[in-house]
Parts: C-alpha cells; sequence; structure tokens
C-alpha cells in the first residue's frame, strides 16, 4: 500500500511513536500568536502539507514503573507449564521470547525515556533511529524497500512490501463515507465544516479549548486542550502542540488527575524543515551481521494451523463495558498463558494494591483490577469506578 504524500507528516510520528518514542519539557519563552479558535487551530493541522523534515524525538513518561527483566523472574518450571499449554507448532516461542526480553522491551518502551532521531523525505522515504544508551536500532523504508537494523543483537530484516489496493474495496469505503457525510450535512470540501463536526463531536464527552502559546523544539506553536468530561477519568487532558508556521503537530502530551506532571509525552526537541539527504535512506549492514530476508508473499499466504481442542485453548474474548472515557476492557479470566509466579512474584506483588474482592496494578493513566474470581477489568479510570462494575 503506498502512502500519500499529504499523510507523511501525520503517520511518522506515530510510527516513531510505536517504535518507542516521546517528549520534552516545556519551554518558558514567551510566545504571542494570533489568538484562533480550537477549530482554527484544527484546520491549521488539515492544511499541513509537509513532505521533507527531520528531527529528535524523545519520549518521556511519569508512570511510577520501574524497569523490570523479566527472564529473572520467569522459572523453568513456569517457562514449561507454558509450553505444555501452548500448541506444539508453538513450542520455541516461549522460550525465545523469555530470551530475548520481549517483555522487558514492552515494558521499557512504555515506562522509560527514548530518543529517536527521525528524517522524512517525501511520500515514502523514511529512516528512524531509536538510540538506547549502549546501542542503536533502525528502521530505514527507501521505497518498496525496508531495513530493521539492531545493532546490539547485530541483526537485521530486510524486505520488500509493495501491496496494490482493491480498487473495487477502495471505491465501497469512499462511497460509505460520502453517504455518511451526506446523512449529516457534512460538507467534506470545506475544512472549516469538517472542525465544527469534530469540535461538536468532542464536545458531546470533552471539553476543548486553546491553550497558552508557547515554544516546542523552538518553534512557536498553539496547544488545543481535549479535557474529559467525567468524573471517572483518570485523564485530566490531553495537550497538542501544533506549529504556527506549518501546522504540523510537534507534541502529544497525557496529563492525569493523579500528578502535576505529564504522564506521557511525545515531541520533537529538535526540528528542521527542507531537504534531506538522501544516503540516509541508503543502508548496507555493518560486516559481521546476521540478515534475515522478510518473505511479504510467504506471509500473505499463511495458514493458520489448526489445533486438536485437547491441545489449544482459544484467549478469552474481550467486552468493553462503557463508552467514551468511562470505557474499561473486561476479561472472565487472566489468560493462562502469563505464569502465575510471575504474577506472584515479590516486585510484582509490592506494585499491587489490595482492595475489596481483589488487588489492583495503578498507574497514572490506568488502572487494572485483578478480582478474587480471577475477572479482570482495566481502563483509565478510578479504582472505584472499577469495583462498581463487579457489583
Amino acid at each position: 500500500m503506498r502512502i500519500s504524500k499529504r499523510w507523511v507528516p501525520s503517520i511518522a510520528v506515530p510510527a516513531v511513536i510505536a517504535a518507542g518514542v516521546i517528549a520534552v519539557p516545556l519551554q518558558a519563552n514567551a510566545i504571542d500568536l494570533p489568538d484562533l479558535t480550537p477549530q482554527e487551530v484544527m484546520v491549521l493541522m488539515q492544511q499541513a502539507n509537509v513532505t521533507e523534515f527531520s528531527g529528535t524525538i524523545v519520549k518521556q513518561s511519569e508512570l511510577g514503573l520501574p524497569a523490570l527483566e523479566f527472564s529473572s523472574m520467569v522459572s523453568e518450571d513456569s517457562i514449561e507449564q507454558m509450553e505444555e499449554k501452548m500448541p506444539e507448532e508453538f513450542a520455541d516461542f516461549v522460550p525465545a521470547v523469555i530470551e530475548s526480553n520481549v517483555l522487558t522491551q514492552a515494558v521499557e518502551l512504555i515506562s522509560g525515556s527514548h530518543t529517536v532521531r527521525v528524517f522524512v523525505s517525501g511520500p515514502d522515504k523514511l529512516r528512524a533511529q531509536i538510540l538506547d544508551p549502549m546501542s542503536e536500532r533502525d528502521l530505514i523504508v527507501n521505497g518498496s524497500e525496508f531495513w530493521v537494523y539492531d545493532a546490539q543483537m547485530a541483526t537485521a530484516l530486510n524486505g520488500t512490501i509493495e501491496v496494490e489496493p482493491d480498487p473495487a474495496k477502495q471505491a465501497e469505503a469512499e462511497q460509505k463515507v460520502l453517504e455518511y457525510a451526506e446523512s449529516i450535512a457534512l460538507d467534506l470540501s470545506s475544512p472549516e465544516a469538517i472542525a465544527d463536526y469534530l469540535v461538536s463531536m468532542v464536545d458531546e464527552t470533552s471539553q476543548i479549548e486553546v491553550g497558552k502559546d508557547h515554544s516546542v523544539a523552538g518553534r512557536s506553536a498553539y496547544q488545543l486542550i481535549v479535557s474529559p468530561d467525567s468524573a471517572n477519568s483518570l485523564i485530566d487532558n490531553a495537550a497538542i502542540s501544533v506549529d504556527y508556521e506549518t501546522g504540523m503537530p510537534l507534541r502529544v502530551e497525557l496529563f492525569s488527575k493523579t500528578q502535576d506532571v505529564a504522564a506521557m509525552s511525545v515531541g520533537f526537541s529538535s526540528i528542521s524543515f527542507g531537504a534531506v539527504d538522501q544516503a540516509l535512506f541508503d543502508f548496507t549492514p555493518p560486516a559481521g551481521t546476521t540478515v534475515e530476508t522478510f518473505d511479504a508473499d510467504q506471509l500473505m499466504g499463511y495458514e493458520k494451523p489448526e489445533f486438536p481442542e485437547s491441545d489449544y485453548e482459544a484467549p478469552a474474548e474481550p467486552e468493553v463495558i462503557g463508552t467514551d472515557w468511562d470505557s474499561v476492557i473486561h476479561l472472565d479470566k487472566l489468560p493462562e498463558s502469563i505464569p502465575q509466579d510471575l504474577m506472584a512474584n515479590e516486585l510484582f506483588a509490592d506494585m499491587l494494591t489490595v482492595v475489596p474482592g481483589g488487588k489492583v496494578f495503578s498507574t497514572p493513566l490506568v488502572n487494572v483490577l485483578l478480582t478474587d474470581s480471577g475477572e479482570v477489568f482495566a481502563g483509565a479510570v478510578t479504582i472505584d469506578y472499577l469495583l462498581s462494575l463487579t457489583n
């Protein structure tokens, strides 16, 4: 699937965030920009057309989570139990996950701080360098070719993906959008009309306003603030910093009701608009690198294996309770693939709060209730609200 030029600036930042990126403290520069309404700031974002830029994105989170070394917490007996419960075809999966510290890396990306250098040129060239304290990971996209490189592990994945969209399905989707827009009298050709509609939708569950003019990465920016209209939500507000000149989002911050500093923020600490050195998108693995080739055709032709019912238990289907900011995910039971000795580990036990009928794993943005009966309730809501759902 080819990426439209107009969406490159929009997807570049989320793509880096997905790999493990986020933000910078507010700068105290005195900025005074022309006053805009929330709708006008949205129009500014819609009209952004930045196709080439480079910069540094810094991730910072204050969730109260420690750096966890999962591999030292999981016993050999627990690994064997997980292997017994997994389908035969996945026999090597569990030890591989444990030894590669995938779980550790997942928590690290959420709880730690990371710095990423990002380069974007046109609709199909991207390079993101995730700078770890002792190593570097790279994602390079150059046309239809991509590389994923891990300097510490001395491994690289290379492949080509060229997926053409189905014209019939694309036309059908576009028609549905047009029909819906017509049904609500929304003019899709008007950025102002779209902005008015979005603000009206937000106003049903939240308050939206323009905050103080400020500086991000040396750029003057507006601040669009969305605050939940819910007593149950842990989130105080979400703030988007929008570049005054280009309309490009420069930073996103999430603030919790439980603390003053941002619980999570993603944004540029420096950014430069203009031509990017094209040599940055050419990659040759260093000597000694183990290179694996990604076969897209093989992936597209993959068929899910069938397992006997006695050997494989399908995971519990999650249920969503509530709507909007009060949405909560509910499971009838904790997945059996999660090792019980991991859950009972002393470090994890210290992170759990005993409540009537269960225990809660709590962060400034999310609460997870594990009931004594084995149910799981998780959401960006208060503990009292989760407990009310068990009655």
